[in-house]
């Protein structure tokens, strides 16, 4: 028994290790290409990508740059990149489960808006992109920020219940803390 338990140990531990052993040019375009295709989310990745097991299996990326329109609105200070468990196998079967975006500042001007706009017509998934810790600076055409919103806890997400994209978010603004609660319904 104690042979079988630890061997079972040992192999559970070696595949959900596997993914430590890609090549990280192809795990980082692989990434990047999912991104593009399911969320409409460009990144820039310019620092190493580091790979974790616990508490689920995942990418932890560095100092990612938010592309929109081939424009950088957003630098994230971290990004974990959670991934299917069940395909851990082959680089190219490998799934995007859930973003995790922390310490994001977005520098947003009004011909921005439509990345955020974008995040809630994406095609129904059981996925969630969520922002935590962040600010978002709302710029004037003058370059000037007019006011700071500190995004608190975001997650964007698809509502099977309802059949509808969702926005659920604590914010604050000028020390007035404020909830936002958007919902797309397709139909």
């Amino acid at each position: 028994v104690f042979l079988f338990t630890g061997i079972l140990v040992i192999l559970t531990l070696s595949y959900l290790s596997l993914p430590s052993f890609y090549n990280k040019e192809t795990v980082r375009s692989e990434i990047k290409n999912q991104l593009i295709k399911n969320y409409n989310i460009g990144l820039k990745l310019e620092e190493e990508i580091n790979y974790s097991f616990f508490p689920t299996p995942h990418f932890f990326i560095k100092n990612p740059s938010i592309v929109s329109e081939k424009k950088e609105i957003g630098r994230a200070k971290n990004l974990r990149v959670f991934i299917d468990g069940g395909k851990l196998l082959a680089i190219n079967e490998i799934n995007i489960s859930n973003l995790v975006f922390e310490k994001t500042d977005f520098n947003i001007y009004l011909e921005d808006f439509a990345f955020f706009e974008n995040l809630l017509k994406i095609a129904p998934n059981d996925n969630s992109i969520s922002f935590k810790k962040s600010n978002i600076f709302f710029k004037n055409k003058d370059d000037e920020t007019l006011f700071i919103n500190k995004i608190l806890n975001s997650k964007f997400y698809y509502d099977s219940k309802n059949l509808q994209n969702v926005l659920d978010s604590k914010n604050e603004v000028f020390n007035v803390p404020f909830n936002i609660n958007l919902r797309n319904d397709k139909f």
